[in-house]
């Protein structure tokens, strides 16, 4: 069943939010709301505009997780920071948070404010149910490798996942990578079944669980 915008999930309300490139899902829990992925910078205005064709505001948006840093998905990360949106990292991304802004300087990209790292919050992933529990969000974010090292996907209880770019499974034999291979069969082992990509359509997939 492809995802309907505002669709509802073990009481996590999905927005499905696309004002670029990239599809950004906003997950509203029953205690709080967040935001998966951002775009290149200087896409703030479209964000905001997208919001508000959803009638929502960027000030009921609690925190931001990314799910890779390339700069497609990360832009606006300042920006969002600025305005008070908390941008929550996995310890496995550590290392990653700056690894686009050369593309950015590169370009002469003046609207480009790179992350405060002092301003992050950063959570071991092995205790990412309990940060989601706290937001009223059921399920649990993992480490999968395979576009990018630092490439994180997060999986509801009910199966929905969003896995940013990692290649879809119909493509994995194409890479004989085994760790594309590996960050598949722990989707599957921790329940995914609908996956959301940000740039291709839904797929379906058979659990483990």
């Amino acid at each position: 069943m492809a995802l309907e915008n505002n669709a509802l999930a073990n009481n996590v309300k999905i927005t499905k939010l696309k004002y670029g490139h990239t599809k950004y899902y906003l997950l509203h829990g029953t205690s709080k709301s967040l935001l998966i992925d951002t775009d290149w910078s200087g896409k703030l205005p479209a964000f905001y505009h997208a919001l508000g064709e959803k009638n929502l505001r960027a000030q009921d948006i609690n925190y931001l997780l990314i799910t890779h840093y390339h700069p497609d998905h990360m832009g606006i990360a300042a920006n969002l920071m600025h305005i008070g949106i908390k941008l929550i990292v996995m310890d496995c991304q550590q290392n990653y948070i700056h690894q686009s802004d050369h593309i950015f300087y590169k370009d002469n990209d003046s609207s480009f404010q790179p992350i405060d790292d002092q301003k992050v919050k950063v959570i071991k992933i092995n205790q990412s149910p309990e940060f989601l529990a706290s937001c009223g969000i059921p399920g649990a974010i993992i480490s999968t490798p395979g576009h990018t090292n630092d490439s994180i996907s997060l999986i509801l209880d009910n199966g929905d996942a969003f896995v940013g770019d990692l290649y879809p499974q119909n493509q994995v034999p194409l890479y004989n990578n085994p760790v594309l291979t590996n960050s598949w069969q722990k989707l599957q082992d921790n329940g995914a079944s609908l996956i959301h990509f940000a740039h291709y359509a839904d797929e379906s997939i058979t659990s483990n669980r």
